[in-house]
């Protein structure tokens, strides 16, 4: 009976044994099962953006995909901005008025490999639309036809500067700015209207500004990501455009276009 009740002990003792590698073996399978999944739903869910962001320290050259930012929209309006909400580190360089033009500006924005929009008058252009089509990277938009202070300026007046400048702008470009920024960034709610009524579908202003050896800020005292910024043609810029390069690259931003960020809702609903 002793011999009887060992092997009974024995065979149970193996059984239990045997269940508990397979309790132990199921436990693997699922853990390795849950494991594959979390890293497979964090690579799923990893957006373009949040890649870009974790790259930026590790190659200055990684650029990020554009955010596209659709723009408030309110019938007959044309909404004011100083910055683009995104998180791509970069920044937008406009250029305003085009008095002075020199073979240097081409040179430094070439080789500075920069984007930028241009707030052109009508005299500059009348005068050597040719300057402005050779720049690389340029997109002409509108700046009025003699530099008005809108803000002394009844409506229709501001819609005749506004309208009469995308005029000569479509003219001399072949394509009708969408964009407008006032002289001086004076505006009242007749801009606003105005500038609609001219296909204008934002008024620009800015948040940084480019001086001398200075650059000045409307708010945060440093670049961040989506600022405009505001610079002119005049006999100094290809020494502030190098100032505002070495700004940008030691805040670990790029340049980008700015009409490449800013899609209207009509324009993003319609595909265009």
């Amino acid at each position: 009976m002793s011999g009887t009740r060992s092997g009974q002990s024995r065979r149970q003792a193996v059984e239990r044994a045997r269940l508990a590698g397979l309790v132990r073996a199921a436990i693997a399978v699922v853990a390795v099962s849950l494991l594959v999944d979390a890293i497979g739903g964090h690579i799923a869910h990893r957006s373009p953006a949040s890649e870009a962001s974790g790259s930026r320290g590790a190659s200055a050259a990684t650029a990020p995909p554009v955010t596209l930012v659709p723009l408030a929209s309110t019938p007959g309006v044309a909404p004011v901005i100083t910055r683009v909400e995104t998180t791509d580190p970069v920044v937008f360089l406009t250029i305003d008025d085009g008095h002075a033009r020199s073979p240097e500006v081409r040179a430094a924005l070439e080789e500075l490999g920069v984007p930028v929009s241009l707030f052109l008058l009508d005299g500059p252009v009348q005068a050597d639309a040719e300057f402005f089509r050779r720049l690389p990277g340029a997109v002409v938009e509108s700046h009025t036809r003699t530099h008005a202070d809108l803000t002394t300026l009844p409506e229709d007046a501001q819609r005749a500067e506004i309208c009469g400048n995308a005029d000569t702008l479509e003219g001399a470009f072949g394509r009708r700015p969408v964009l407008f920024r006032p002289p001086y960034g004076a505006y009242n709610e007749a801009t606003t209207r105005a500038a609609a009524e001219c296909g204008m579908t934002a008024i620009v202003l800015w948040e940084a500004s480019v001086s001398g050896t200075d650059v000045g800020f409307r708010t945060t005292p440093q670049l961040r990501p989506g600022d405009i910024v505001l610079m002119h043609f005049r006999p100094s810029f290809v020494t502030e455009l190098r100032l505002l390069a070495d700004r940008a690259r030691d805040a670990g931003l790029r340049f980008a276009l700015l009409e490449d960020y800013l899609v209207p809702d009509s324009v993003e609903e319609s595909g265009g």
